[in-house]
């Protein structure tokens, strides 16, 4: 049993040793797909492998990541990234009173619209109105900062594209029994989104 017991430990140590050694920029440099991200998982369990989507308008992304000439990026505490893609896109920024349908009767989602849009002519700001109408606890003032195409869903960002800054419209989703007043406070931009992997030493 002793034996055994040398033989199990000499077999751990070169393997953690192989795990410490490898080179993590080699190991990403033909990983393409999320396939062979899980595969990369499985043979390394120690570390951490993960597939990220960021645009330049996130909130996060000069904290997170900065792009170099070259186009690399790098981060604070991660120690191998490598960048898989990037394309243009279009941005969006609005505020939003979300009425969430789901325990609502038609009657009491009408009179909730009703009471907002009510306010909002007797001159209250958009942001006092969705702050005590709004059902997302999430979004201070109604704000949803700036968001990429394709994150919402295809009917509020179709609608959005339809009407110009400044105005008020609703939209409603009856599958979901989402419902939205939104106010379009700024026009789109142009702007980039970036793929890329990383891996962290646990």
């Amino acid at each position: 049993m002793k034996k055994i017991f040398i033989f199990i430990t000499i077999i751990c140590f070169y393997y953690a040793k192989a795990q410490n050694d490898i080179n993590l920029t080699d190991i990403l440099e033909n990983v393409e797909s999320q396939s062979q991200i899980d595969s990369l998982k499985f043979l390394y369990p120690n570390l951490s492998i993960k597939k990220h989507s960021l645009s330049t308008g996130d909130k996060n992304i000069n904290k997170k990541v900065f792009l170099l000439e070259e186009k690399e990026i790098n981060a604070d505490s991660i120690d191998a990234i490598k960048l898989l893609s990037q394309k243009d896109i279009k941005e969006f920024k609005v505020k939003y009173i979300f009425i969430n349908g789901k325990n609502l009767s038609e009657k009491e989602i009408k009179k909730i619209q009703k009471k907002a849009y009510k306010e909002l002519k007797k001159g209250k700001t958009f942001s006092e109105v969705a702050n005590k109408y709004s059902m997302d606890p999430g979004s201070k003032d109604g704000d949803l900062g700036w968001f990429p195409e394709g994150r919402m869903i295809e009917r509020f960002e179709n609608a959005i594209r339809e009407h110009k800054k400044d105005e008020i419209f609703q939209v409603s989703d009856q599958s979901r029994k989402w419902h939205f007043i939104i106010l379009k406070n700024h026009d789109e931009r142009e702007a980039k989104i970036y793929e890329y992997i990383t891996i962290t030493k646990s």
